[in-house]
């Protein structure tokens, strides 16, 4: 740049000094030839001068344009430089803000000796600087010291709620008092919420599901579940239709869709009608299954209150996390995370009974075909090497009594033979007394949930009466 301007200053000398040389020189030869007269002489001299003259003007200002554009150029590299930097450090704090962790920028290139580019170069390692150093105050602040242990708390605190579920769930059914009952079905709805809470939290910090199944479930149980968490549950209708048992969701999905329900819910019970109810409905459509969350509200929502709550739930990356809560917006956060996790749709409309429907898609994917399951008993083909006796839960098994037979030789002789089809034997067995004439009741049907159900039954019975002065004795 400086040899640049150099040789343009002396340009701007050279001009006209070579100007007034050439026509100083024609001039004189002209005076030779003509024979000019001295007023002659001195005009053209003087005509000269002022010809020299303007193209040392022009020159200059030609010189002073191009150096002008020169410095806006410069000033304009400056300035791109710092305003580069600028977006950087806004970029670097957005990101943070929203739980993310942008790279930093690279360094600058070495300059060489021109100024400007040690300028340029200057600015860029003032960019990394800055970048680095809101990484660092962002590692290394409290607030993310809290954030760390907020994530590690809600584990363990997770942990701890599932156990305490889990002995509610043995003293409810080792109990028969009505109000002890009552008092724990309270305490369980109480956990359950509870646990829903820390499940947010850890949602909302950028932490995993705490949630873990192993088997699908029915949509119409993910309904029931979500049904479950919410405070105001005595309000809230499922439909879950004919998709409630046709399709059933993934042991990985469900129990984040019914966390997600259930903010939705429980939002809908906040800002609607107390005496009107929300409900929950489910139908199939073609991208996948459908679920309604329609509430009755007393005042219309403010559209463009909609239209910002659904660009929430449409792209949660570009929400301020820290803004929402302080907005209380925690349920919705939660649920435009768990909706971007699993690729769901979410969005909030309203209805025609002036309240707000939210609507949820679940893809197809994520849908399983179920079938009805009905309850059979398997039959061993084997050989019957014993009489069967009639066992159950809690009962002490009584030695096998010798049955007298009553079968002829030959039948017995038959019986021994090497038959690859099991045969009948009969067997005596102990008849309770029948009042003469009245008939016998009919053998009612198998049923494996009947007879879990009644073992349940009559294992809290027993434990029950174990609790007494005097044990009963089992019957067979």
């Amino acid at each position: 740049m400086d040899r640049y301007l150099f040789d343009e200053v002396a340009g701007v000398l050279a001009a006209p000094l070579v100007c007034i040389v050439a026509l100083w020189g024609v001039v004189l030869g002209a005076a030779w030839l003509y024979e000019f007269s001295l007023t002659q002489l001195a005009l053209s001299l003087g005509g000269s001068l002022v010809i020299a003259g303007l193209v040392g003007v022009s020159r200059i200002r030609t010189v002073a344009v191009f150096l002008q554009r020169q410095r806006a150029a410069d000033f304009e590299r400056i300035a791109e430089s710092a305003s580069a930097a600028e977006q950087t450090m806004i970029w670097t704090a957005e990101q943070l803000c929203q739980g993310a962790r942008p790279p930093l920028p690279q360094e600058p290139q070495l300059a060489g000796d021109d100024p400007l580019e040690r300028v340029i170069e200057l600015i860029g390692h003032l960019q990394v600087q800055g970048a680095g150093a809101l990484l660092r105050t962002h590692d290394e602040s409290q607030a993310a010291v809290l954030v760390t242990m907020h994530r590690t708390l809600t584990r363990r605190q997770h942990v701890l709620i599932d156990e305490m579920l889990d002995h509610l769930t043995r003293l409810q059914m080792a109990t028969e008092d009505a109000e002890l009952l009552d008092r724990s079905f309270k305490i369980d709805h109480l956990a359950t919420r509870l646990r829903r809470m820390v499940e947010s939290v850890s949602v909302v910090l950028g932490g995993q599901s705490l949630r873990e199944t192993r088997a699908p479930v029915q949509v119409a149980t993910v309904l029931r579940g979500a049904k479950s968490e919410v405070v105001k549950y005595k309000r809230v209708e499922t439909v879950p239709g004919d998709v409630g048992s046709k399709f059933a969701l993934p042991a990985h999905v469900h129990p984040d869709i019914a966390h997600l329900l259930a903010e939705l819910i429980d939002n809908g019970l906040e800002h609607s009608d107390p005496a009107t109810k929300v409900t929950v409905s489910a139908q199939k459509v073609a991208h996948g299954l459908l679920i309604e969350v329609e509430d009755r509200a007393t005042l219309l929502m403010d559209p463009h209150k909609r239209d910002m709550l659904n660009q929430l739930l449409a792209d949660p990356a570009q929400a301020d996390v820290a803004g929402q809560v302080r907005a209380g917006n925690l349920g919705l956060i939660t649920t435009s995370k768990i909706a971007a996790k699993y690729g769901l749709k979410v969005w909030l409309a309203m209805n025609p009974m002036g309240g707000t429907t939210a609507k949820v898609v679940v893809p197809n994917q994520y849908l399983v075909p179920t079938t009805p399951t009905i309850g059979t008993i398997t039959v061993s083909a084997a050989p019957v090497s014993a009489a069967p006796q009639l066992a159950f839960a809690g009962a002490a098994q009584q030695p096998a009594r010798p049955a007298p037979s009553t079968a002829p030789p030959a039948e017995q002789a038959d019986g021994g033979s090497a038959s690859p089809l099991p045969r009948r034997r009969r067997v005596s067995r102990p008849m309770p007394d029948q009042v003469a004439g009245e008939p016998a009741a009919p053998a009612p049907a198998a049923n494996p949930q009947a007879l879990a159900d009644w073992r349940t039954g009559l294992r809290a019975g027993m434990s029950t009466d174990s609790a007494t002065d005097t044990p009963a004795s089992p019957q067979s």
